[in-house]
């Protein structure tokens, strides 16, 4: 059998709209999920055979359902919320001034608990166990890192394969992006300090400006990605912070900037990395400033395995319907779920949410407003991922 968006709207289909509404009218920031944690505990302990393991985790949940000896596989779901104004007029707005649910993981949450609830339905269709994980703070890029390292998931459950999905306005309801290999980024962060040496601005003699080192670093930073990266390759360097300075009549100390690097692949990577750093050290040579440097990664790319591939496209079809699998473009933004695949197969989905009729806007944008109609369609794709991989792998 195939469980399918029409199975879910019938079998729980009210019950997952009002949950989805209560989660999105009351977003709550990364580690903070504490009353999307209790709302998540709340309905797991009502679907009959459901065991919620205690792995140690201050938000977040990771439950369990028995389904045999056969192969086990785990989906994740994303919880957390983003600092955001909700200017979108709708009865589950959210009650919380500047937190908003702009990213969807209301409606991750929303379709893992409905993936439950439907494989706790056909329970006798599984092979094997099932893991639901609800991961905070993926905003923070962090949550996936903090469950795996500090609450040892990967001690708690073993499966063969992991699979999870992110909402994708960008595809309309009814369709799912299935893609083989590079989806998501590599993310990697920095944080310079150009110093000098403050003085009058009358006097620039005496002094050494950080400012026009850091002016120039910005403008040379940018030849990265235009003359050292192939124009068919891809990557990202942003300088999102600037701060220097207050008075009109002195020559600063210091400038600090952060920002961030985004690639899809390691030898790019690589080679970005080389260069931010060759071109951050000869600027402040050439300035006469001292550099202090901090580069770090924080996530790796999303990379779909081929094996996993052909289970998503049987998974998506029997599902959704072979005409509704859709094959998206690769994005520059970063997603979490990475670091789960340096410890199982792990598969991601982008779940097509686009509103017919409603104007388009992606995530993280204040008008942010999905249809509401996602998290079903979510429910059944993930539960029937469950079925497919435990036949196919």
């Amino acid at each position: 059998m195939s469980i399918t968006p029409e199975f879910c709207e019938q079998h729980f289909g009210a019950r997952l709209r009002a949950i989805a509404a209560d989660l999105h009218s009351h977003p709550e920031l990364s580690f903070e999920e504490t009353r999307t944690t209790q709302k998540i505990l709340e309905t797991l302990q009502t679907l009959p055979g459901v065991e919620v393991l205690a792995v140690g985790a201050k938000t977040g949940a990771v439950a369990r359902l028995a389904g045999g000896s056969g192969r086990a596989v785990a989906l994740r779901a994303d919880i957390d919320a983003i600092p955001q104004h909700e200017v979108v007029q709708r009865p589950d707005a959210s009650v919380y001034e500047g937190k908003m649910h702009a990213c969807g993981h209301d409606i991750h949450t929303t379709a893992l608990l409905g993936a439950a609830m439907a494989l706790c339905e056909e329970k006798s269709a599984l092979r094997g166990d099932v893991y639901f994980v609800f991961q905070p703070a993926e905003e923070a890029l962090s949550g996936a890192k903090y469950l795996v390292e500090q609450c040892g998931l990967f001690h708690a459950i073993r499966p063969a394969a992991m699979f999870g999905l992110h909402n994708y306005p960008e595809l309309p309801l009814g369709t799912v992006g299935v893609k083989q290999g590079q989806l998501m980024s590599y993310k990697d962060v920095f944080e310079l300090r150009f110093v000098g040496r403050s003085g009058h601005s009358s006097m620039p003699q005496k002094n050494i400006d950080p400012i026009v080192a850091a002016a120039a670093f910005i403008q040379s930073v940018q030849t990265i990605t235009s003359r050292n990266v192939g124009p068919l390759e891809a990557a990202v360097v942003s300088i999102c912070q600037v701060h220097a300075g207050t008075p009109r009549n002195l020559v600063v100390d210091d400038v600090l900037l952060s920002g961030n690097i985004r690639t899809l692949d390691e030898a790019v990577r690589a080679r970005v990395l080389q260069r931010f750093e060759q071109i951050a050290r000869g600027t402040a040579d050439a300035y006469e400033c001292r550099l202090e440097m901090d580069v770090h990664p924080i996530v790796p790319g999303v990379n779909n395995p081929p094996e996993l591939y052909r289970i998503a496209l049987a998974a998506a079809g029997a599902s959704l319907g072979k005409e509704a699998v859709a094959q998206p473009p690769v994005n520059l933004a970063s997603e979490d779920f990475s670091v789960y695949a340096r410890h199982v197969p792990a598969f991601f989905y982008f779940l097509g949410s686009g509103a017919p009729g409603r104007p388009l806007y992606s995530w993280h944008n204040a008008h942010f407003h999905p249809d509401e109609r996602a998290p079903i369609y979510g429910a059944a794709l993930l539960a029937q991922s469950v079925l497919s991989a435990q036949a196919m792998l």
